[in-house]
């Protein structure tokens, strides 16, 4: 996907209409299709969890998530007010933004250098549905991140914020599956 359909679909009016608040417009690569989800026991329906990053920024020419700054990246995953520990795969922190307080934000190295390609975006797919309670969850972990900012004496800079693809449960209770990595998520409620 080139980088001008990716700003064609940042701009796209209709995931803005008026009030409504929908995912995020770049996200981690789908890896998994809704078939194989299904195959495996999970249901064909396709969310978007946010994911807010600090110190990286989206470079424009060819989709990728670059470092921006000396300070260190930081990733949180708003829906499960969880930091992570890893974007390539994502991957959450056993622990939540609560106890990051206490014991401190793990800090993110992004692929990308002479060996190892970027880790490139693509459009977030048009048939993923947010969970119920995104907003409030995205207002949780901006307050995190800001407060984060704070404490680290402005280093953190702006947010990203891309969409991470999951699979919900068959039925009404179970883990998600992680549509990036393939690889089971702990339960959450998304509708």
């Amino acid at each position: 996907m080139s980088a001008d359909e990716l700003l064609a679909a940042e701009r796209d009016p209709r995931r803005a209409a008026a009030g409504e608040r929908g995912p995020p417009s770049v996200s981690l690569p789908l890896r998994l299709q809704p078939a194989r989800a299904s195959a495996l026991g999970w249901s064909p329906d396709l969310y978007a969890l946010t994911l807010l990053i600090g110190n990286a920024s989206f470079r424009q020419e060819d989709g990728a998530v670059v470092p921006r700054g000396p300070g260190p990246v930081v990733a949180v995953c708003a829906e499960y007010d969880r930091p992570l520990v890893s974007l390539a795969p994502p991957t959450l922190a056993p622990y939540s933004l609560v106890r990051a307080r206490l014991s401190g934000m793990p800090t993110l190295r992004l692929p990308g250098g002479w060996f190892r390609p970027p880790l490139r975006l693509e459009n977030t797919h048009r048939l993923a549905r947010i969970a119920d309670r995104r907003d409030d969850a995205v207002l949780r972990a901006t307050r995190f991140l800001e407060e984060l900012n704070q404490a680290w004496h402005r280093r953190l800079g702006a947010i990203l914020e891309i969409a991470w693809p999951v699979y919900g449960p068959e039925h009404a209770a179970g883990p998600l599956l992680d549509a990036v990595s393939g690889s089971p998520l702990p339960e959450l409620t998304l509708p």
